[in-house]
């Protein structure tokens, strides 16, 4: 069993790492994290070696994923899909509606199109 989460280095991206660890724990299984963040591929060396000492604290290992896709919601549905995850774990933020239209929405397509559960999670600040 797997749990997926799409990670980004902003306040929604760890709330959606702290519910998957959550999930991992409740599930008994691992944890994979998939950076949706925008503009590359590759996390920061400091975000990683902070996220690799937040699940060493939690008992998790550290497995970190990305696609060559540009789309942040195909990659994710892409790798969950690929690796049969058993639930997907996305953080919300708050856009205008205005924003919506324009920018279309990762959530919004994963919650749509992902072919398993999706718990989709916001931070307390919106």
């Amino acid at each position: 069993m797997t749990v997926l989460v799409a990670y980004a280095p902003a306040s929604e991206g760890r709330e959606a790492l702290s519910e998957g660890i959550k999930e991992a724990h409740l599930r008994k299984s691992d944890l994979l994290i998939v950076n949706i963040g925008r503009g590359h591929h590759d996390l920061e060396p400091e975000e990683v070696r902070g996220l690799e000492t937040r699940l060493a604290e939690a008992g998790l290992g550290l497995t970190i994923e990305s696609s060559v896709l540009s789309d942040p919601g195909d990659a994710v549905i892409q790798i969950a899909q690929d690796r049969n995850v058993d639930m997907i774990v996305i953080g919300l933020r708050h856009r205008s509606m205005v924003g919506k239209l324009i920018l279309g929405s990762t959530v919004q397509r994963i919650l749509l199109d992902a072919t398993c559960p999706v718990l989709a999670v916001r931070s307390d600040k919106l």
